[in-house]
């Protein structure tokens, strides 16, 4: 069942976090990729639980912590981009990322209304009226996808670079297979947690 294909998803964006202390992120980049695949396997959970749950207060509930997550949490990606990957000056990163947070919060928070929707044997708790392109995941996807280039010239290693450009599919994918969504997100992080590992590999061979 795809019910359970997504909690056994989120089991392994699970164990995903519980290898970024293998890597050598220094703070706060660290607790961002924390903060960032908890979220993105507690995403998973809640859609996975949705048909076991049924439609109602508890699963509508949750499914806010969903949204709230993403507006949150996804920009927390660009903090891990700039200490890890660019070296940029730190005050911009948070200034941009508070700023991407705000976005998210007026375009996707203020006035969200949820539905009970179905897919396959999945129930969840969707927008009743899509608010337009997620500008602020765009434009950290966008990120992510320089990073990735630039770690697949340095260091001959692409595999963040194809994760992107796999998530880019995805999530187009999303709007006709909503699931598609959440595997893109786990390729993403799973790709953002090896390049952190071999971002230290790299450090200790220098």
């Amino acid at each position: 069942m795809l019910s359970v294909a997504l909690l056994l998803l989120a089991a392994v964006q699970f164990g995903c976090v519980l290898l970024v202390r293998g890597s050598a992120t220094p703070q706060p980049a660290r607790v961002c990729l924390y903060l960032v695949g908890l979220g993105l396997a507690y995403d998973s959970a809640i859609v996975g639980m949705g048909r076991f749950l049924g439609a109602g207060d508890v699963l509508h509930a949750l499914s806010v912590g969903r949204f709230v997550g993403h507006v949150v949490l996804t920009p927390l990606l660009l903090i891990w981009a700039a200490q890890c990957v660019f070296r940029f000056r730190m005050r911009w990163a948070w200034l941009l990322t508070a700023a991407l947070i705000a976005w998210g919060a007026i375009a996707d928070l203020i006035e969200l209304h949820l539905i009970p929707r179905e897919f396959a044997d999945t129930l969840r708790y969707a927008p009743e009226t899509p608010s337009g392109p997620p500008i602020p995941a765009l434009a950290v996807s966008v990120v992510l996808l320089i990073a990735g280039i630039l770690l697949w010239r340095r260091q001959s290693w692409p595999w963040l670079a194809l994760a992107t450009a796999v998530l880019f599919v995805a999530s187009g994918a999303a709007f006709a297979v909503p699931p598609l969504g959440n595997v893109g997100e786990a390729v993403m992080f799973a790709a953002l947690v090896a390049a952190a590992r071999r971002l230290r590999l790299a450090n200790e061979l220098t």
